[in-house]
């Protein structure tokens, strides 16, 4: 993606479509607090992990006869069996898709979304993710029920203008999605 500022615009060229902003006072050197994606809708979703991560118990990671035995700085055989534990094997790709029930949501949610259901929408934003996410779209959305893909800046006392975009499900491609880590966006995925 490329952005280049020209006056008061800054332009935003995702290979399949043109995308242009204000630049604010935000853009010129202050920093966000966190920028935040979700999926939301009024029905339950699938959630997933294709971060290559394994979560578990120090129980579940033994009887895993992990080999290699990864080399650790402690000694796993020492740990109680319910310690929570997480392994990331050697060359994994960490930056697959996630999408996970949002129980803990940032403060002021709710003056965004009013669906029913959401969910953190997680990993690296890069082809991959957004080809997973795409295939995730097409394999769990209802038809004639959308959902909404939000990216949100949380932070600040003012808010800055969202963009809406609505996207039909059947005409959905990965370049749709460059927006989400880089502006306040909301994709309506009918």
């Amino acid at each position: 993606m490329t952005k280049v500022q020209v006056g008061q615009l800054n332009f935003f060229d995702l290979g399949c479509v043109i995308a242009y902003s204000i630049v604010s006072e935000k853009d010129k050197g202050s920093d966000y607090l966190s920028r935040f994606t979700f999926i939301a809708s009024d029905y339950e979703l699938r959630e997933i992990d294709l971060s290559g991560i394994i979560k578990g118990t120090v129980k579940e990671l033994r009887e895993m006869n992990l080999n290699p035995r990864p080399e650790l700085s402690f000694n796993l055989d020492k740990l109680r069996d319910d310690v929570k534990a997480i392994f990331i094997p050697d060359g994994i790709d960490t930056g697959g898709l996630q999408i996970s029930r949002c129980t803990n949501p940032p403060y002021g949610l709710e003056e965004y979304i009013k669906k029913r259901y959401i969910y953190w929408l997680g990993g690296s934003f890069g082809i991959n993710w957004r080809n997973q996410l795409q295939e995730y779209l097409n394999t769990n959305i209802q038809e004639g029920k959308p959902i909404g893909l939000w990216s949100i800046w949380f932070g600040w006392s003012e808010f800055e203008e969202m963009f809406y975009k609505k996207i039909e499900l059947s005409k959905i491609n990965s370049c749709n999605f460059e927006l989400l880590d880089q502006k306040d966006c909301c994709f309506i995925i009918e």
